[in-house]
C-alpha cells in the first residue's frame, strides 16, 4: 500500500523483538481492510522504555503493541488504563490521545479466542497457568472472567504468583469459599500437588529461544493423573514446543500461541480505529496468516 504523510504509524516494542510476527499480522489485516496504516517493530531495551514512549508521543505514533519484558513497566509512563488493563496489571496495547497513551490489554481477548475457536471451553473447568508475568496475568484473568471453577497460578517465584492471585481476587470481587480457594498460587514444583486439572496454559518462556528444550510439565504421566484434556502454549516460535509435542503424544488436544497473537492483534486494531470486526473476518485473517506463516517457515 502507498505510504503518505497521512498514513497512521503503529509499532510493537520489545526486547528481544527479532522473532515477532506482529508486523506481518497487523499489516495483513490492514491490507484486507484497505486501511491506511503502517506497522513496524522496534527493539527497545528496558532502560530506554520511557524514552521510547515519550518519543512516540512526540512523533505522533498512533499506537503501540507492547511485548516482553515491558508489559508491566510501561504502565508508569501512561496517562491512563482501561478497566481490563487495570484489573490485570499489565498492558499490551497503547492508543495515543491528546494527553498521551492510554493502556489496554487485548491478551485476554486473544487467549479466549485461541481456546474458543479450537473448541476448548473454560467455564466450570480447572485451569493451570504457568507464569505470572504479563501473559500469565491475562490468561489467569481470562479464566476467572470466563467462569473457571478453579485457577492455579504456578510461577518460578511463589511470591509473584501469590500476589497475582490476591490481585485477581480483589479485582473480580471473589470471596473464597470455606472449602478452598478459587484462585490458587504456587511455585512450578507444586504441580505435583494438583490432583485435578482440565486445561494447562503455559505463559513462561520455557520452550522458547535458548529454553527451547524446556517444559513446565516434566512428567507427562501427570496429565492422565489429573484429567487434563487441553494444553495451550502462548509460545508460537517454535510452532510446536516440547510441551505441546509431549502432550500431543499422549493424546491431548494442543494449541500454540499463534491464534492468541492474531486475535489480540485484531483486538488492538479495533481499539485504535474504534471499530468492531466480524467473527468471519477475524477467522479469515487467522486462517490466512496461519497458512502464510507455515508456508514461509517450511521454505526455510
Amino acid at each position: 500500500m502507498e505510504i503518505s504523510a497521512k498514513t497512521k504509524v503503529f509499532a510493537v516494542l520489545g526486547d528481544p523483538i527479532g522473532h515477532t510476527l506482529s508486523p506481518m499480522i497487523q499489516n495483513h489485516a490492514a491490507k484486507l481492510r484497505g486501511c491506511d496504516m503502517s506497522y513496524h517493530a522496534f527493539h527497545v531495551l528496558p532502560e530506554n522504555l520511557e524514552s521510547a514512549v515519550k518519543g512516540g508521543i512526540a512523533l505522533g505514533i498512533s499506537g503501540f503493541n507492547i511485548t516482553v519484558p515491558h508489559k508491566k513497566n510501561v504502565i508508569r509512563y501512561l496517562c491512563g488504563l482501561d478497566e481490563t488493563a487495570q484489573a490485570i496489571g499489565a498492558v499490551n496495547t497503547l492508543k495515543l490521545t491528546e494527553n498521551g497513551y492510554i493502556g489496554y490489554n487485548t491478551d485476554i481477548i486473544g487467549a479466549y479466542y485461541a481456546l474458543k475457536t479450537n473448541g476448548v471451553e473454560v467455564k466450570d473447568k480447572t485451569v493451570v497457568v504457568f507464569g505470572a508475568g504479563g501473559a500469565g496475568n491475562a490468561c489467569a484473568a481470562m479464566a476467572v472472567s470466563r467462569g473457571a471453577k478453579r485457577v492455579w497460578i504456578l510461577n518460578r517465584t511463589y511470591e509473584t504468583a501469590a500476589k497475582l492471585a490476591a490481585d485477581l481476587r480483589e479485582s473480580f470481587g471473589i470471596v473464597e469459599s470455606f472449602d478452598g480457594y478459587i484462585i490458587c498460587a504456587g511455585d512450578i514444583d507444586d504441580i505435583n500437588d494438583i490432583e485435578e486439572a482440565d486445561i494447562v496454559i503455559n505463559c513462561t518462556t520455557l520452550g522458547f529461544g535458548d529454553k527451547a528444550d524446556k517444559t513446565p510439565v516434566s512428567d507427562v504421566a501427570w496429565y492422565k493423573k489429573t484429567g487434563v484434556s487441553a494444553v495451550f502454549d502462548a509460545v508460537y516460535s517454535p510452532w510446536e514446543t516440547r510441551l505441546l509435542k509431549e502432550a500431543k503424544a499422549v493424546g491431548i488436544k494442543t494449541i500454540n500461541g499463534f491464534p492468541m497473537l492474531v486475535y489480540q492483534a485484531l483486538a488492538a486494531q479495533e481499539i485504535w480505529f474504534d471499530t468492531e470486526f466480524s467473527e468471519d473476518f477475524k477467522q479469515r485473517v487467522c486462517n490466512e496468516l496461519t497458512e502464510e506463516y507455515l508456508l514461509k517457515t517450511k521454505r526455510r
